[in-house]
């Protein structure tokens, strides 16, 4: 049986925190990313290493899914726990538990990875290699299935669309925009009185480069519950999300 995993801590930063002094949701989403980089390393398949095999391919992230108990505070110690769990053919899976310097948790995420061919931005197969290092001890943190389909509520009427235009800044090592800036704009479209976000499931479908424009729009099908849409002028859709 195999306990692949990695834990990384470190101390919430002044400018990751919201007014009230708590990490926002876009700063765990972040920490899980930079988990993940660490993790994948460690275990020989991250970008880098894909790089020193001669293989122009690299991560991306098609699925995320986060449920915060509680944000730590601005100075507190959060460690994050995270494994590959395995996956298929063209998608590999990774949970993540974060913790506070007691050993409480504070949240469970889990999402979803493909690789991509970054000069064709094709996806490729995954190494079996990844599938190899999959933990097969620790329970997966949401279950065997944690991500269903999200649609975007078309028989709702939404207000107008909040306009975003991609910075040479939002741009990352795969050359298009991080995927924590689409976060940050769709959680612009929640009300203030809906208070903070505390679970997020967001697909990402396409990418964007640089200088593109991206039109963000939120509905809200049941009291407290949201649907968000990031999207281009010409309608294709780059981000479909819930938030509660």
């Amino acid at each position: 049986m195999s306990d692949t995993f990695g834990e990384y801590s470190w101390a919430v930063r002044t400018y990751e925190c919201s007014p009230d002094g708590a990490a926002t949701m876009a700063s765990v989403c972040n920490w899980l990313q930079e988990a993940a980089s660490l993790n994948a390393e460690a275990l020989a398949f991250s970008k880098s290493n894909f790089e020193s095999a001669g293989e122009n391919i690299s991560w991306v992230l098609t699925h995320l899914k986060i449920k915060m108990a509680r944000f730590p505070k601005w100075g507190e110690t959060v460690t994050i726990l995270t494994f590959p769990r395995g996956g298929r053919r063209i998608v590999a899976w990774r949970d993540f538990v974060l913790k506070d310097s007691s050993g409480a948790e504070l949240g469970v995420a889990s999402s979803e990875w493909m690789l991509i061919d970054l000069k064709s931005r094709k996806v490729v197969a995954i190494p079996e290699g990844v599938f190899a290092a999959a933990n097969t001890v620790r329970k997966p943190v949401f279950g065997d299935e944690p991500f269903p389909k999200l649609r975007w509520e078309c028989s709702v009427t939404a207000p107008d669309a909040l306009v975003f235009r991609a910075r040479r800044g939002d741009i990352d090592l795969n050359g298009h925009v991080n995927n924590v800036h689409y976060v940050e704009w769709l959680l612009e479209s929640r009300p203030d009185a809906a208070g903070p976000c505390r679970e997020l499931d967001i697909v990402f479908k396409s990418e964007t480069l640089a200088g593109e424009e991206v039109r963000v729009e939120a509905v809200e099908p049941e009291p407290g519950v949201f649907v968000h849409r990031v999207y281009a002028p010409d309608g294709r859709d780059h981000v479909l999300a819930r938030s509660k």
